[in-house]
C-alpha cells in the first residue's frame, strides 16, 4: 500500500516534538515497519500515484476535492469546544473547513472517545469514526534519579494559550505559603508567554520560586521522575501526550481534560473547574498518587505506537474502494 501523508507539521532538526509532530513521526516509522510505503507530502498536494492520502492534522492540508480516497485524524475540536482561546477567524475557518472534510473523508480516525463523541454531536459524519489511541515513547520510564534539591511542581508544554499556564500560576500564588514547593514551567519560548514571566518577576514571593526552562527533549524524563506533581490544566486534548508520558515515568499527575481521564484511568488525579485547582493541588499532594510508580508506568505502557499503526492500517484498508 502506498500512502500520501501530509508531513509539514514535523519538527525540523533532531527533536521529535509533541502533538501533531510526534504523531506523524511515529506513525510514519511504525507504518513503514509494517510494510506500508509512506510518502511525505506537503500542504495542498494532491498526488495521483498513491492509494490514498491521510491528513493527520486537518483541516489545513488536503485539497478541497482530493483525487484519491481521504482519511483524516481528528485529535480534538478545541476551536469549537473552547473558542475563547482562539481568534474569531481561526474559529470560523476551522469549523467550516472541518465540516467540509468530514463529509468527504472515506474514514475518520480519532484519538479518544471524547473526540469521537464531540465529532458525532457537532458534525454527524456519515462514515465510521475509528478510535485509535496513540502511544508513549520508550524514553519515558522510571529512572534512578535522586531527590531534587528543593521539591517542585511542574507544568510541561506551555507553547499555546490553551495549555493555560496562567491557571497553574494563579493556583500556585494562592497556595505558595502553604507548601514548600517551587513551580517549574517547561517548554520552548513563546512571545505570548512574556506577560507570565513579567508577572512572576514583579512578585517578590514568586520570583525565586517560579522558573521557566527548556532542558531539551532528553531532559524531560528526569523532571518527571523528580517532581512531586505534574499539573496539566489544558481543558481539551485529543489524547494527551504530556500526562501519559509523565505517568510512564511513575509521576503523580493532576489533569483536567476529559480525554486525559481516558488515558490515565484510575492512576490520575482530576478536577473540572479552574477555580478548584488550588485545592486540587493540595489534595493531590496530601493524598499522594494512586498505585505504585511501577503500576503507573505499566498502565502507561499499554499505549503503543505499533498498535496505533496496526489499527491505522486497518482503517486505510477499509477506506480503499472494494
Amino acid at each position: 500500500m502506498r500512502v500520501g501523508l501530509y508531513s509539514d507539521h514535523l519538527y525540523k532538526g533532531d527533536e521529535v516534538g509533541t502533538g501533531a509532530s510526534k504523531y506523524i513521526h511515529y506513525l510514519t516509522r511504525e507504518l513503514r515497519a509494517l510494510g506500508v510505503d509512506v510518502v511525505p507530502i506537503h500542504k495542498g498536494d494532491d498526488p495521483a500515484d498513491v492509494d490514498l492520502i491521510h491528513d493527520p492534522h486537518p483541516p489545513w492540508n488536503a485539497p478541497l476535492r482530493p483525487r484519491r480516497p481521504l482519511v483524516i485524524t481528528l485529535h480534538d475540536l478545541a476551536p469549537a469546544t473552547y473558542p475563547e482561546y482562539f481568534g474569531r477567524w481561526i474559529r470560523f475557518l476551522y469549523v467550516q473547513k472541518l465540516r467540509w472534510f468530514v463529509r468527504r473523508a472515506r474514514r475518520i480516525l480519532v484519538d479518544s472517545r471524547r473526540t469521537q463523541d464531540v465529532v458525532r454531536s457537532r458534525f454527524r459524519p456519515r462514515v465510521p469514526l475509528d478510535l485509535v489511541p496513540l502511544g508513549v515513547e520508550d524514553r519515558f520510564r522510571i529512572l534512578p534519579e535522586g531527590p531534587p534539591a528543593r521539591p517542585f511542581l511542574v507544568q510541561v508544554g506551555v507553547h499555546r494559550p490553551i495549555k493555560d499556564p496562567w491557571s497553574t500560576l494563579h493556583a500556585f500564588e494562592t497556595i505558595a505559603d502553604r507548601i514548600p514547593h517551587d513551580l517549574l514551567f517547561v517548554g520552548g519560548r513563546s512571545p505570548w508567554l512574556k506577560p507570565l514571566e513579567d508577572h512572576v518577576a514583579a512578585q517578590p514571593k514568586l520570583s525565586d520560586r517560579v522558573r521557566f526552562l527548556w532542558p531539551g527533549e532528553a531532559g524531560i524524563p528526569a523532571i518527571y521522575n523528580q517532581t512531586s506533581l505534574v499539573i496539566h490544566p489544558c481543558p481539551e486534548e485529543g489524547f494527551g501526550f504530556v500526562p501519559l508520558e509523565a505517568l510512564a515515568c511513575g509521576a503523580h499527575v493532576l489533569a483536567r481534560a476529559p480525554a486525559v481521564r481516558e488515558t490515565l484511568g484510575p492512576f490520575g488525579c482530576y478536577y473540572d473547574n479552574p477555580a478548584d485547582l488550588p485545592d486540587a493541588i493540595l489534595k493531590c499532594l496530601a493524598e499522594g498518587p494512586r498505585g505504585t510508580p511501577e503500576e503507573r508506568s505499566a498502565h502507561a505502557r499499554t499505549f503503543s505506537f505499533r498498535r496505533m499503526a496496526e489499527r491505522t492500517l486497518a482503517t486505510y484498508e477499509a477506506a480503499l474502494p472494494a
